[in-house]
């Protein structure tokens, strides 16, 4: 008995160990989602210090289509990449306002430690989840802080204030105990412990190598010391100036001596190549005129978009350890700036990068792409993608990338390929998350498309056919609506006759009249005999029943009269887009579009309304925290802005965004006190539509109608110059730390008080204003078609004690860029177009595409659940451009023919190809021969 029992133990154990029994979720295998995920949880906040330096970085291909200047130009930037885009302009203005400022300002009048610190914090706290922190980091011993006191023409070894959004869960001011997003953090990391961000063998310093230290500059850069001693602000170039002993001008940016001589590469030639820069300042010489010549400004900055690099680069992903302890990525712009300023050894000055712009975001938030690259000419544009391949699509099925799923699995749909339908139950693709969560035998059985049968040959060239319509619209006749619905196009054959007519033709097509076109004499006289007899069989009875279905089912594609409304705001938009010298005929109201054009703009244009917010922020947190009373022992106070610092932040954000039209910061009257006018309103714009290097700035309140009682500022000043109370705006607190000496051996807290509070909008209190289209009379500003965002911004009043409204930030941007979705919407969803797409509703769903600008036809018809797309042409939807087009043939009393009624899906599994045509055509011909006998 005992060895009957050691005998089924041992092969109990036999079959347990060498028995392999999966599990229902082993089919989804490691991959490289895994690695990466296993890479990020293995570092935090207290090991990240121990790790290996290779350890903190994940390979430059886990971010996918990192928006770049050469993309911009002939890509479609989707959702899930705004985020990168609006870090990448981010970092592009910061690098033009400093470039702007140091150069063309002199020491004393520069940016101070406050104004630096504050505009960090601004690009944060207005960035939402977009941006995770910002900073400038200079070279070694190449920042000069004139905010020392007796401290002139002299550097600090390192010199990089950052901003992050700090952790506020356990802060003391914040009651709730809830990580509010709030909480602004800001160190100097040039000062303290560990601060050497220049040394290579920093851990998380890839931003530093990618512009600095900037190389041996060519004979492009250097200043000629021939004629005078050059200041930083001796790089403006005034078209007043007659002396021409003074006048200096920049030699050829697009020569370069050391590509020739010194045999270093092109890349290292273009990396010492600074770019130029030219605008064009307009101000007012009194209030509702302007100079009459613009001041001409050349400034080095950022390598102009042209160049291979572009003015941005990226950095792979790393661990930012001892700070945010976040995975983030960032976007690097160069800082240029004359080194050394003041100095007798004119031959050593050179215009240099001495600082980065660095832009951060949230290496987590950002969307994966686990699709697989399937075009192949697109691909070498594109950049290789880590994640490609990790879908589980089927192979009846494509992979398609979702928006807002972050570095987690599932972000993807899988929709039919061409020739494949969808099984009846599936309304819509297959989601990505839901085939993550599968079970092996689910897997199996599911998630796969059936494939089509019987194609038909898609229409693509139509003669007028001699098929008669009983009930046809003659043209120019007064009875359109009622017989519209007979202006099909049943009576339009394709070139090639290989299908039959379709059930839905009977009652509108006579067969007696068509075979008379083509009959011989004796075949027609027959035919004759018998085309009442045939009519009254078989069309007349039928006729009448299927008239009012025919109405009820196709009630959107027959519309009974045109969308005059869509189509007359698409001519008002063409007309000016092709003449805009009438505006100047025009009314104001002929010149501003319905408001429920801007279907969806809050969303679209997300990341041009948050740089007008970041604007705002800083303004109100400079105006709230800066106090040119204070004084403090060893540096000087921050003193009030000035004109000029206002008309770098202008310059900057219009020159950042592609989107852009033009930028504006305008005050209340009287409240920018350091101006000679009441008004002030610096407003910088291209004339281009497209991203340059050439810029205008002009000072609105110089215009003859001037800025008070435009529309925009009217609302917003009506809303809040009597309203701005701190319980209706968001509360930001800041953590300032600064250097404690000249050496920066520690860090201390801001001396104006710590933690530091201001209060500033967000995006709701800013509003989105109708499309208008700008008439410049005078041609000072760019003639487009616009859309406009104004936020205020506030202070303190004259007493610091409550908030007062100050003035209101304006962003303007190209109205070609908004996406038109004519699918239908609720009633309550406010949208011009809605509606107004060709799709068949009964069979046929309609979908918007995206990325398209402001045309129509941008969207498709995908097929409903139990239907097939018909056709054999490589697709599974009908193209909204094509629908358009033929509708647009159907209602035209034009000679062309359309083949709009054949743009739709048939029923799945039943054959949609009718074979009654052909038996009563046969029938008919059989008839007619015996009778003729």
């Amino acid at each position: 008995m005992d060895l009957f029992v050691y005998i089924c133990i041992s092969l109990f154990l036999c079959l347990l160990l060498f028995d392999k029994c999966s599990s229902q979720f082993e089919w989804i295998t490691y991959d490289k989602i895994d690695e990466i995920m296993d890479r990020i949880n293995s570092v935090n906040r207290d090991n990240c210090f121990h790790k290996q330096p290779n350890e903190l970085i994940l390979p430059e291909e886990t971010v996918y289509q990192k928006p770049s200047i050469e993309m911009l130009k002939k890509d479609i930037i989707m959702r899930n990449r705004t985020q990168l885009l609006h870090v990448r302009n981010i970092a592009h203005r910061n690098a033009l306002l400093y470039s702007y400022l140091f150069q063309r300002l002199f020491d004393f009048d520069e940016p101070g430690l406050t104004y630096i610190l504050l505009h960090n914090a601004a690009d944060v706290t207005a960035g939402g989840s977009m941006i995770n922190g910002s900073g400038i980091y200079f070279d070694k011993d190449k920042y000069y802080p004139h905010w020392y006191k007796n401290f002139f023409n002299k550097t600090i070894p390192l010199f990089g204030p950052y901003a992050w959004r700090a952790d506020d869960f356990y802060d003391a001011f914040n009651w709730k105990n809830e990580w509010t997003n709030h909480t602004i953090q800001q160190e100097d990391i040039g000062a303290g412990s560990n601060h050497q961000y220049t040394s290579r063998y920093n851990r998380d310093n890839e931003w530093y190598s990618k512009w600095l230290p900037d190389p041996i500059q060519d004979n492009q850069g250097k200043v000629r010391p021939d004629n005078f001693t050059i200041s930083p602000s001796s790089l403006t170039v005034n078209n007043n100036n007659t002396n021409e002993k003074k006048h200096w001008q920049i030699p050829d940016e697009k020569k370069n001596d050391t590509a020739n001589n010194s045999g270093d590469d092109d890349d290292d030639a273009i990396k010492k190549r600074k770019a130029v820069h030219i605008v064009q300042l307009l101000l007012a010489e009194r209030m509702y005129k302007l100079h009459d010549v613009a001041e001409t400004i050349e400034f080095y900055g950022p390598p102009h978009p042209e160049d291979p690099q572009g003015p941005t680069l990226w950095t792979r992903p790393y661990f930012d350890c001892g700070r945010s302890n976040k995975w983030i990525i960032s976007a690097v712009s160069p800082i240029v700036d004359i080194y050394p300023r003041h100095t007798t050894y004119r031959h050593f000055q050179s215009m240099r990068n001495l600082a980065v712009a660095v832009t951060d975001i949230d290496f987590i938030m950002m969307d994966i792409n686990q699709c697989s690259e399937i075009d192949q000419i697109n691909i070498k544009s594109k950049q290789f993608n880590l994640f490609a391949g990790t879908d589980k699509c089927k192979p009846t099925t494509r992979c398609e990338p979702l928006f807002g799923f972050g570095f987690r699995r599932g972000g993807y749909q899988c929709l039919c390929r061409p020739g494949f339908r969808y099984p009846p139950y599936q309304d819509g693709p297959f989601k990505g998350y839901i085939i993550e969560k599968a079970t092996q035998e689910e897997y199996a059985n599911n998630f796969d498309c059936f494939k089509i049968e019987l194609y038909q040959q898609y229409p693509q060239y139509f003669y007028p056919s001699s098929i008669e319509l009983f009930a046809g619209r003659k043209r120019r006749s007064n009875d359109f609506n009622d017989d519209l619905s007979n202006r099909s196009i049943y009576n339009n054959l394709s070139k090639n006759f290989i299908l039959p007519l379709f059930v839905d033709s009977i009652p509108k097509v006579n067969i007696i009249a068509t075979l008379l076109t083509s009959s011989s004499s004796i075949l027609k006289s027959s035919i004759h005999r018998i085309s009442s007899f045939s009519s009254k069989l078989f069309i007349g009875h039928i006729n009448d029943e299927h008239e009012d279905h025919i109405k009820k089912s196709r009630s959107k594609r027959f519309a009974y009269e045109n969308p005059t409304r869509v189509a007359s705001i698409m001519q008002q938009y063409n007309h000016l887009n092709h003449n805009p010298h009438l505006c100047e005929y025009m009314t104001e109201d002929k010149l501003t579009m319905p408001g429920d054009v801007l279907n969806d703009v809050n969303i679209q244009f997300e990341s041009q309304a948050r740089l007008a917010l970041t604007l705002s922020h800083f303004l109100s947190s400079f105006y709230q925290i800066v106090n040119p009373a204070e004084d403090f022992p060893l540096r000087k106070v921050g003193f009030d802005l000035t004109d000029e610092q206002l008309i770098g932040e202008v310059l900057a954000a219009a020159g950042s965004d592609y989107k852009v039209v033009g930028v504006g910061i305008f005050f209340d009257r009287g409240k920018f006190r350091n101006y000679r006018l009441p008004y002030f309103g610096p407003y910088a714009f291209r004339m281009e539509n497209d991203i340059s290097r050439n810029y205008t700035v002009i000072d609105w309140a110089g215009l003859p109608d001037g800025y008070e009682n435009e529309i925009w500022f009217r609302t917003m000043k009506a809303r809040w110059a009597t309203n701005a109370d701190r319980s209706e705006l968001t509360e930001y607190w800041l953590k300032l730390f600064i250097r404690a000496d000249y050496a920066g051996n520690a860090l201390v807290h801001h001396e104006s008080g710590f933690p530091l509070y201001f209060y500033a909008p967000e995006l709701k209190h800013g509003q989105w204003f109708p499309p208008t289209f700008q008439c410049s009379r005078n041609y000072a500003l760019p003639r487009q078609w616009i859309i406009t965002y104004a936020v205020p911004f506030f202070g303190l009043d004259v007493l610091e004690i409550n908030l007062e409204f100050k003035g209101v930030i304006r962003i303007d941007t190209y109205l070609s860029y908004l996406d038109i979705n004519q699918c239908s919407m609720p009633y309550y969803v406010p949208n011009a177009f809605k509606g107004s797409d060709r799709c068949d509703y009964q069979s046929t769903i309609c979908e918007p595409l995206l990325g398209r600008g402001f045309r129509l036809g941008n969207y498709k018809c995908r097929c409903r659940p139990g239907y097939e797309y018909p056709f054999i042409d490589q697709n599974d939807f009908f193209n909204g451009n094509i629908m358009d087009i033929q509708w647009n043939i159907l209602m035209s009393n034009s000679s062309r023919i359309s083949s709009f009624d054949l743009l739709k899906c048939r029923i799945a599994i039943a054959n949609s190809i009718k074979p009654i045509s052909f038996i009563l055509l046969l029938s008919s011909i059989s008839f007619a021969i015996s009778i003729s006998r």
